[in-house]
């Protein structure tokens, strides 16, 4: 007979975070940068994250007025970012913001809406985008949103400009 499943840790009794969500593609391109001068793969990166079709934000803040949760991370406000929605599940799940079978209430916006939204983050003091920050934790700074698109839009080719 086998032993029975526990759910909890036993030093404290909290439920165990539910499974990482499988590697995706940015999951593996940000394995394979090199480092802060390689161009090629940081614009990989910034194509594939710029062509999803959503980005994914845990909502905070009473309903009809949610907005995306942020956090401070190294003394920087940063937006946390998901590159799909059980990634922002996962992390809520994770971090107790909800319960394993809540409903996770998440602000769905296409990669244009946050890059024209850009100024408007600068002027609240958002310094940035973390993505799927316990998981790959790439960032670009609100700033480079608008630059890093149209490199690679622009040009699919081309190297997309460091943040």
């Amino acid at each position: 007979m086998s032993e029975p499943t526990d759910t909890t840790t036993p030093d404290t009794g909290d439920i165990e975070a539910p499974p990482m969500p499988a590697e995706s593609e940015t999951d593996r391109l940000v394995a394979n940068i090199s480092g802060v001068d390689d161009q090629v793969g940081m614009a990989a990166l910034w194509r594939v994250t710029m062509d999803l079709e959503n980005w994914w934000f845990i909502a905070v803040g009473d309903e009809g007025q949610e907005s995306p949760a942020a956090a401070e991370i190294d003394d920087q406000l940063m937006l946390l970012a998901f590159t799909d929605a059980e990634r922002a599940r996962h992390f809520a799940v994770a971090q107790s913001m909800i319960e394993a079978e809540d409903n996770l209430s998440a602000i769905a916006l296409t990669p244009d809406e946050v890059v024209n939204s850009a100024d408007a983050y600068v002027e609240a003091g958002i310094d940035g985008l973390m993505f799927d920050p316990h998981i790959s934790g790439y960032f670009i700074p609100s700033a480079q949103l608008p630059v890093v698109h149209q490199a690679v839009k622009a040009d699919p080719d081309s190297e997309a400009p460091q943040g």
